[in-house]
């Protein structure tokens, strides 16, 4: 509810009350209150304003001088101040003695301002009430010239509440008093059906997808005053558009269905055209192609129907493991403006509004805020994820988790792991971080990640695959004394066919078979005989990778998906290898 100027609101507010349980309880002079249905007093009058302010030695700020001119101040009216405002009341802080009062616990709690300063300047406007403070702060003025307003509530642990002006505080005081009585038999007044008719309006404008940001504000303010149907309502359009994943205990209170899945885990899985949608989404997203995922969604929006009266969105996707990442802000904005559950919003082709998909390519990995680490890759083509994962791993496959969630879980063990998915094309992939020092000579695997029937040595060859690209990057100081290393080789039929390996400094080139001359160490890391290998070395070996076999890594699924995890080193290994502490050089 818009408030424009003091009287029209302070006559609601009367009213509200005059009809609310709480003026049955009337106080010794309230019986005036509830005869002239105000809870207000004759206005100060111009003559009385100025008194004050020449007492005060200050110009009041607008909002609050224009509240005397309206009323000499304002009873409790269930907020626990009282009086509240009236001129005579109206003093300095610190000349009430509330400055000594203050203890130093209670001043530490006051971190917004500074607390001496505050406190003892402010315009005391409650000096009446035992359990709550109104405070006016001269030294924080905005361009209008109204003062910030300070609702203290007297506990000492809590900051006090702080509002742009006078009229600020007093509408929150209004709502204060709404959500106080919202639950209380009989209490329905001209504001609590304007609220409830805000929130019928928003929740079927919400399912035509009508202009989500005006719906979304009468939710928040009929939330704000305690209508019941707005918290849920609220709920759902700011979870959509603060994007997933979120806790599922949330969406199961908002009524969407989310199976358990082993105890742990939950799936949404709606029923009909759109649930169909879902799980083929699912699919695709649990091996990285998270765009996929989402284009398979979006068509499917329309389909989508509500398990009830105040269920306005699929707010499900945000809990399901797999399909909550696929959900980001700008994605949740698109379901909640596409019509769904029989709402019939303006006819248009949603499709074209779709952000079509990103090539990822390889070189995002040389953004330094991306991968703050050493790491590796395998892609094969022509196998799947679950068969490079058998060939590489050591283990079983693990159900789709977030890259922080699998680090936890064989971190505790010392054991590495790489995340394994679809990468277009054809191709597999199996990518690790924090991976141990670069070893050019034969190891268990590409350099260390492969399993009992897997790649072989540091060429990499995955048997079983058409083709097989391993990339390993050592960034300087990643290792003990490493000037850095970026190792590349391809393999072709379970046969190596050549590489390269590249160290900073004095150290030198190693190269192998018919390398392209795309692909020639000598023409992508010219200096590097000279000093480390840094970023830029690091993004043009990346590029150069890319473009000759047309691979890319999924940027968004790796970083922020949900993906299967296999461990690439065995429980004997990690024993004898135990991971490096957090900081220290692998």
């Amino acid at each position: 509810m818009k408030i424009y100027n003091w009287r029209p609101f302070l006559e609601r507010w009367s009213a509200d009350w005059v009809e609310s349980i709480g003026a049955l309880g009337l106080r010794d002079g309230d019986e005036e209150a509830l005869r002239e249905r105000w809870l207000g007093f004759p206005a100060a009058g111009e003559e009385r304003i100025r008194a004050l302010e020449e007492r005060l030695g200050v110009t009041l700020p607008p909002t609050y001088r224009s509240f005397l001119a309206t009323t000499d101040g304002w009873r409790p009216a269930g907020t626990g101040l009282s009086p509240l405002g009236a001129a005579d009341g109206v003093r300095r802080h610190a000349d009430s003695g509330g400055r000594q009062e203050i203890s130093g616990a209670e001043a530490d709690a006051v971190d917004a301002v500074d607390a001496v300063d505050m406190w003892a300047g402010a315009l005391e406007l409650s000096p009446g009430s035992d359990v709550a403070g109104v405070l006016l702060d001269p030294g924080d003025v905005n361009a209008d010239g109204e003062w910030a307003a300070f609702l203290h509530r007297g506990r000492p642990d809590e900051n006090p509440d702080r509002y742009e002006s006078f009229m600020e505080l007093m509408q929150a005081l209004f709502r204060e008093f709404h959500r106080a009585n919202q639950a209380t038999p009989g209490f329905v007044n001209e504001t609590t059906r304007e609220l409830d008719a805000d929130v019928e309006q928003a929740r079927t404008a919400c399912l035509r997808g009508d202009d989500i940001d005006a719906q979304l504000e009468l939710l928040i303010e009929a939330d704000e005053h305690g209508r019941p149907r707005a918290r849920e309502l609220r709920a759902q359009v700011e979870a959509l558009l603060d994007g997933g994943p979120v806790d599922s205990p949330i969406v199961a209170d908002l009524g969407d269905p989310l199976r358990e899945i082993d105890g742990s885990t939950v799936r949404y899985e709606p029923p009909g055209p759109f649930g169909t949608a879902v799980a083929t989404a699912r699919e695709l997203a649990r091996w990285g192609d998270t765009d996929a995922a989402w284009h398979t969604l979006a068509p499917a929006l329309g389909d989508w129907e509500p398990y009830g009266a105040e269920h306005i969105a699929p707010v499900g996707l945000l809990a399901d493991p797999v399909l909550g990442p696929v959900i980001t802000p700008e994605r949740g904005r698109y379901i909640l403006e596409t019509p769904r559950g029989g709402g019939q919003g303006p006819t248009r082709d949603r499709a074209e509004e779709a952000p079509e998909p990103v090539v990822d390519g390889l070189a995002w990995l040389a953004d330094q805020e991306e991968q703050n680490g050493s790491y590796r890759f395998v892609l094969a083509r022509g196998i799947s994820p679950e068969d490079l994962a058998a060939r590489i791993g050591h283990g079983p496959l693990l159900p789709p988790s977030s890259e922080e969630e699998t680090s936890v879980l064989f971190g505790q063990e010392g054991r590495r792991t790489a995340r394994v998915g679809l990468c277009g094309g054809g191709w597999s992939f199996a990518f690790e971080s924090r991976t141990e020092p670069f070893r050019p000579e034969p190891l268990s695997g590409p350099g260390g990640m492969s399993g009992p029937g897997g790649v072989s040595g540091p060429l990499g060859t995955v048997p079983g695959a058409a083709r097989s690209v391993l990339v390993w990057v050592e960034r300087p100081g990643q290792g003990v004394a490493s000037p850095g290393t970026f190792h590349f080789s391809c393999a072709e039929d379970g046969e190596p066919r050549y590489g390269f390996t590249v160290r900073g400094e004095e150290t030198g080139t190693e190269r192998w078979g018919a390398v392209p001359e795309s692909l020639d160490p000598e023409r992508l890391f010219p200096d590097s005989g000279d000093r480390a290998l840094d970023l830029d070395d690091e993004y043009e070996g990346l590029t150069a990778v890319a473009e000759e076999f047309g691979v890319s890594l999924p940027h968004f699924a790796i970083r922020y998906g949900r993906l299967h995890a296999v461990a690439t080193q065995p429980e004997s290994e990690s024993e004898r290898q135990p991971e490096p502490e957090p900081g220290q050089p692998s």
